[in-house]
């Protein structure tokens, strides 16, 4: 059972793995995880947007990304189903279990979400107020997460990498969807934009950036331990 958030109790390290597609966070999420949990460490694992242990997140996971729906998708509405997907994460998965365990670490977050946000047509100005929206609502009358959406994460790990060479890589690998993902098919250029979105927007939160290209799995790995002083 969640904690009453006794901020006297010690409070996860919320950590936070980022980049384009197909540049190995969910692997390195993985790894890190197998590692902390062989160390003793209580870790959640968790991913954005949509993760299974809410289901409700993954239904609306579907309907975002999913690119038979693409057609009929408006701009608006497909970022206002990545702020509910956001909010429900936050508030049914995050907040009440920030003092249940050592760590959180989760695969994709608001960088992510204003990256690809503002790659779709959407102002930064708008996707900033509603992360903090959601962040504000979660966290109200606990005072367990920053004032800032920016700062929830207590580190943010980018792994940087070639984004046309992580995109192939995406497509070739086995897809969720059978019509495709609706960000992978829009190609090479919207991959490049959101990249540098990345590349930008990243200096605005606690980020480690770490470049992937021609590294192991393993070397990256290290530089990740090495990031959170686990080495």
């Amino acid at each position: 059972m969640a904690c009453m958030y006794n901020t006297d109790m010690k409070r996860a390290q919320y950590i936070c793995l980022e980049g384009t597609e197909g540049v190995g966070k969910t692997t390195q999420t993985k790894i890190l995880v197998d590692t902390l949990r062989a160390r003793g460490f209580r870790v959640l694992q968790t991913k954005e947007p949509g993760i299974d242990l809410v289901p409700l997140t993954m239904v609306l996971r579907g309907i975002m990304l999913d690119n038979k729906y693409d057609a009929e998708m408006t701009r608006p509405a497909r970022e206002f189903i990545s702020q509910a997907i956001r909010s429900i994460h936050l508030e049914r998965l995050i907040v009440p279990n920030l003092y249940e365990y050592d760590y959180i670490i989760q695969d994709r977050g608001i960088l992510s979400g204003y990256a690809y946000g503002e790659a779709c047509g959407n102002s930064f100005a708008n996707l900033q107020l509603m992360a903090t929206q959601n962040v504000d609502s979660a966290d109200e009358g606990k005072d367990v997460l920053p004032l800032r959406a920016e700062l929830i994460y207590d580190k943010v790990i980018y792994l940087r990498g070639d984004s046309i060479k992580g995109l192939l890589k995406a497509k070739a690998a086995k897809q969720e969807f059978e019509t495709g993902d609706a960000m992978e098919s829009r190609g090479n250029s919207f991959m490049e934009k959101v990249s540098k979105n990345m590349d930008e927007m990243s200096s605005r939160f606690k980020t480690v950036r770490i470049d992937v290209d021609s590294k192991s799995i393993e070397e990256v790995h290290n530089e990740i331990l090495t990031s959170l002083e686990l080495e």
